[in-house]
């Protein structure tokens, strides 16, 4: 955000990773005079909870808000969810952890090395332009 100079239009709400608890903070975010046009959640769990709260609170997503997970859980290719998101590479990162593993086995001596995945944004039905200024919903 701040590359980007919108630092100033973040904000972040505190959620503790379970389903309710990003519930509960989505419901936060929704109770301020100005509300979110997207929320980027912990990961996917955390956006299914964040998900609900919207729809309690009478929005559509993605029409009104736009959400956005990350892992790529099997939760976010759930078709009645169909969750945007980040694949952080985890197949990848495990296999490329496990080869590394098995070749410091083989040569102890081998000396370490930094190995960078690349996440992608995996765009399904919870995002979507912006398309008015954000107030407080009306259930």
């Amino acid at each position: 955000m701040r590359e980007h100079a919108l630092a100033g239009l973040a904000t972040v709400e505190q959620g503790d990773v379970t389903e309710e608890g990003d519930y509960r903070a989505m419901v936060r975010l929704l109770s301020a005079p100005q509300w979110p046009s997207a929320v980027f959640a912990f990961n996917d769990i955390a956006c299914v909870g964040a998900l609900s709260a919207a729809e309690e609170s009478g929005l559509q997503v993605p029409r009104d808000l736009s959400l956005v997970g990350y892992d790529n859980t099997y939760l976010s290719r759930l078709r009645h969810l169909w969750l945007t998101t980040v694949d952080n590479a985890s197949h990848d990162v495990g296999r490329r952890a496990a080869q590394y593993l098995l070749d410091r086995i083989t040569d102890p001596a081998r000396p370490s090395e930094t190995v960078l995945a690349t996440p992608a944004l995996e765009v399904r039905g919870t995002t979507a332009p912006p398309t008015t200024v954000h107030s407080t919903p009306r259930a």
